[in-house]
């Protein structure tokens, strides 16, 4: 029977190890929709890295160049969705309920937390579930599985 080889897997040329998780992680790699762009596969692997959708790059993912929530934000001038009037909205619900059903994970779950808990709080939160209890690498959402010692985290952790 033939193994699927993961995103990581296939950007791992060379035996070449991924990042580290960082001791914080920048507010900037939270993208308006709930995303945490710090464990996004994409940023985590290749190249040229998606810087995550906050940031100004020719770098990003063509997802995230041509996502709608993100246009949508300066728009409403909020930084995150979870701060928007309209919250939650059918753009929100519409790549929440895609990204439960291919990465069984709640990018609206996050932006909700945004109003009470504060984005510092929340990135806390985000890098102790995501952080490799073995190697301290980075754990994508997408995989489930850590990029540097290839250790899978598993889906009720």
């Amino acid at each position: 029977m033939e193994e699927k080889t993961t995103t990581a897997e296939k950007y791992n040329k060379g035996g070449k190890k991924y990042m580290k998780m960082p001791e914080t992680i920048d507010t900037n790699m939270f993208a308006p929709c709930g995303m945490n762009c710090q464990v996004c596969i994409k940023h985590i692997t290749g190249n040229n890295p998606c810087p995550g959708c906050q940031i100004d790059s020719p770098n990003k993912t063509k997802n995230a160049l041509k996502c709608k929530i993100r246009a949508c934000i300066p728009k409403k001038r909020v930084k995150y969705c979870g701060r928007c009037s309209e919250f939650p909205c059918k753009l929100i619900k519409k790549q929440d309920k895609n990204n439960k059903k291919r990465y069984n994970y709640s990018s609206l779950e996050n932006a909700k937390k945004i109003k009470n808990t504060g984005i510092k709080k929340i990135m806390t939160l985000n890098r102790q579930e995501w952080t490799c209890p073995d190697c301290g690498g980075i754990i994508s959402i997408q995989e489930r599985k850590c990029t540097n010692c290839g250790k899978e985290k598993k889906i009720n952790d």
